[in-house]
């Protein structure tokens, strides 16, 4: 998350709370700025990695951090960007003074989707109503999913976490990929509801910063098998096959030379017995 704040204060610090946030002249761009020299979509921020970037759109001005003009760079507390006229403040969200000091400054809820569904899309949810997600035209946010129910799962703000309630949808409502009938979710969780999967971005809190919640990786990933040991085995197994089975051996005296040897002199016995007689 990311807060804004213009040189000249023409309006309040902003929240950025969106993957991908918009910045042109067009009325489509989350950050519309009808300034001179102000491309239709003239620049874009991007979250990744817990990090933020600013990408310049191939606009005729340009843009500028600190003074020098960049195509893509990471922008962080203190550096200031500059788009035609316009000079835009980056402020540090943990410094004091830097967090929603009321309600109207406080930054929505927002479902940010990732999935290739819905890849870029964003829905706010009001801090003072509860929303209904699901495929039929009533719902507040509207998904035309076949396998979706038509009406979903209910999503409410509650002080500082989202209270998520499946309405008896047939396909279940995940949070972190656990199945849930209603349960608490925190900034940061992921919200599945058939194969649509959002991030939950909230309003960072302290509660937020300190609580440990396992990622999807780990919610998903296998339980790894024990290693074997890398001890020989014990045990001895009976062959089960000619190839593996190891044939004893005997002494075998007609193998022998010695048997040979009795064999003549029995037969030089017996011819001389009958010459004899």
């Amino acid at each position: 998350m990311l807060k804004i704040h213009f040189k000249d204060n023409r309006h309040p610090p902003l929240w950025v709370v969106e993957k991908l946030y918009s910045i042109g002249s067009a009325a489509d761009n989350n950050l519309v700025l009808g300034d001179e020299g102000i491309d239709a979509l003239h620049a874009r921020l991007i979250s990744s990695e817990n990090k933020v970037f600013l990408k310049d759109n191939n606009s005729q001005s340009g843009c500028f951090v600190n003074g020098q003009r960049v195509t893509h760079k990471e922008i962080i507390p203190g550096d200031v960007i500059k788009l035609g006229a316009v000079e835009i403040e980056v402020l540090d969200p943990h410094r004091a003074g830097a967090q929603p000091s009321s309600r109207e400054d406080t930054p929505p809820w927002r479902l940010v989707s990732d999935s290739s569904w819905l890849a870029g899309k964003s829905f706010e949810i009001p801090r003072d109503q509860s929303v209904i997600i699901g495929r039929g035209t009533q719902c507040d946010i509207v998904i035309p999913g076949t396998h979706l129910s038509r009406r979903h799962a209910e999503l409410s703000v509650q002080g500082t976490s989202l209270r998520v309630k499946d309405l008896s949808s047939a396909n279940g409502t995940f949070i972190n990929e656990r199945r849930v009938e209603e349960s608490v979710a925190y900034s940061g969780d992921r919200l599945r509801i058939d194969v649509y999967s959002f991030r939950l971005v909230g309003p960072e809190t302290v509660e937020h910063k300190t609580r440990i919640r396992p990622s999807i990786e780990a919610l998903t990933k296998p339980v790894e098998k024990r290693q074997a040991s890398q001890e020989p085995k014990r045990w001895k197994t009976r062959p089960t096959s000619p190839g593996n089975r190891i044939e004893p051996t005997y002494n075998d005296p007609r193998k022998s030379g010695l048997w040979w040897l009795v064999l003549i002199v029995i037969v030089v016995a017996l011819i001389a017995t009958i010459y004899l007689i």
